[in-house]
């Protein structure tokens, strides 16, 4: 079985690169609806896609059913139409568009879901969010029906394989990114007190992400403040903070417990003779400082004044590397997590075609048999005749599931092989008959 997957992130292209290519869940839905409808101008209708879509990475997945359509051994043609697709999403040419996607086929393409699902391929190593946006993507393409049992097999084995990551180790316990340090000094500083306010000076990505870490950690009392007042607000509105003008800062630092600057500018915007009536009327009480910025947006002598504790990138590096040396550690382990889970997926796609025919089969007989009982009793009544359609489908799928179990469990490729080809010797699978095309999804989940 094929799989192609195309692929944008924070590995290979910048922010502004990545807003392009931002779609909400219902952005997708509605793109892969547009898909589906339109399907005879990209992949054809034996095709199956799915996207994948964060604040990091875009990411379109595909594969085909069965092995009769016009994409078979042609991978650039498949890459040209995946990319003809991004094209017709985003209003771009595929000549613009080309270099900023980074192409993946069949075992890389799986490695590479694997891998995204369980956070190793995150901006901030072993995040958890992922795993859930993974999910979405697969639920909204089986919602729309761009995606069937192939594509969700591979989607289903990366969910898997993910969870399993994040029960067997701990990739995801620790944070590792600068605004996640920054916020768990902050929750220690603070002493578990959510009732100190905290404000947010700056409207970027650096803030985005302390934003978020704050509001998955219960923090409500918390204002956003950026020279552009209406990217404030944006950001204020996503996750339900507070936002001020600029022009407030004095006097929203007369009532606040700690700052997190991460604004970009060339010049401190804090510095020692600017802050020092402000403590006076503050009565010097304790003033934390969290500088995640890059130039810095505080002045260093402010460390001199009373009540003051200034971090910034220096102080954070030693923190991150501790964690980040812990990270690796549990990568590791991770990485060995996939290989396994890589050997038994690939496995399952070497006998999955035949199980599938298997399937197909008993399901053809099934409906002839079906259609026979019609024919000698047309004056059956319609209520009982769905109630034996559905005893039928239940019998067909208890005496199969069985040996399509046993057909999962991992063995040698000398005995799969003779699994496989008895299977297909015993039942005829490789018979044209066999070729009909029947809705598995709906009947069974093999």
């Amino acid at each position: 079985m094929d799989f192609y997957c195309i692929s944008t992130s924070h590995k290979n292209a910048n922010l502004d690169v990545r807003e392009r290519f931002s779609f909400s869940l219902q952005r997708i839905k509605e793109s892969l609806e547009f898909y589906k409808e339109n399907n005879h101008q990209f992949l054809g209708p034996k095709s199956e896609i799915a996207i994948l879509s964060t604040c990091n990475r875009f990411e379109i997945y595909v594969t085909f059913r069965g092995n009769q359509h016009d994409f078979m051994d042609n991978s650039t043609k498949v890459f040209q139409s995946m990319l003809a697709f991004v094209a017709e999403l985003t209003g771009s040419s595929i000549h613009e568009i080309y270099p900023l996607f980074i192409q993946r086929q069949n075992m890389d393409a799986v490695e590479h879901l694997f891998r995204v699902t369980s956070g190793l391929e995150s901006q901030v190593l072993g995040e958890v969010q992922i795993l859930g946006q993974v999910s979405d993507a697969l639920t909204i393409a089986l919602e729309v029906g761009s995606a069937r049992h192939p594509l969700a097999s591979l989607f289903q084995s990366a969910i898997h394989t993910a969870k399993r990551a994040h029960t067997d180790t701990e990739i995801g316990k620790k944070p590792s990114s600068i605004s996640s340090t920054a916020v768990q000094i902050a929750e220690k500083w603070m002493k578990d007190s959510r009732n100190q306010t905290i404000l947010v000076i700056g409207a970027g990505e650096m803030s985005k992400l302390a934003l978020k870490t704050f509001k998955q950690r219960g923090f409500q009392n918390l204002t956003i403040i950026n020279r552009t007042y209406s990217k404030a607000i944006e950001l204020a509105e996503q996750f339900s903070y507070q936002a001020a003008p600029f022009e407030q800062m004095e006097n929203l630092l007369l009532s606040t417990d700690i700052v997190i600057t991460a604004a970009s500018v060339e010049h401190p915007i804090i510095t020692h003779d600017s802050l020092k009536p402000i403590l006076k009327l503050r009565n010097n009480s304790s003033l934390l400082f969290l500088d995640i910025a890059m130039p810095r947006n505080v002045d260093s002598a402010i460390r001199s004044l009373p009540g003051v504790e200034l971090i910034d990138l220096d102080d954070l590096k030693s923190r991150l590397d501790q964690t980040r040396q812990h990270q690796e550690k549990e990568a590791r382990q991770v990485e060995a997590i996939i290989k396994d889970e890589l050997r038994i997926y690939s496995y399952w796609v070497e006998v999955m075609p035949t199980v599938g025919k298997l399937h197909r089969k008993a399901e053809m007989i099934r409906r002839q048999e079906m259609e026979k009982m019609i024919q000698h009793s047309p004056d059956l009544d319609p209520h009982l005749q769905e109630k034996i359609d559905l005893l039928t489908r239940s019998l067909v799928k208890k005496i199969l599931h069985e040996p399509s179990s046993k057909m999962r469990l991992e063995t040698t490729n000398k005995e799969m092989n003779m699994y496989t080809n008895t299977l297909n010797f015993l039942f005829g699978l490789d018979e044209q008959e066999n070729t009909a095309q029947i809705d598995m999804d709906k009947l069974y989940n093999v």
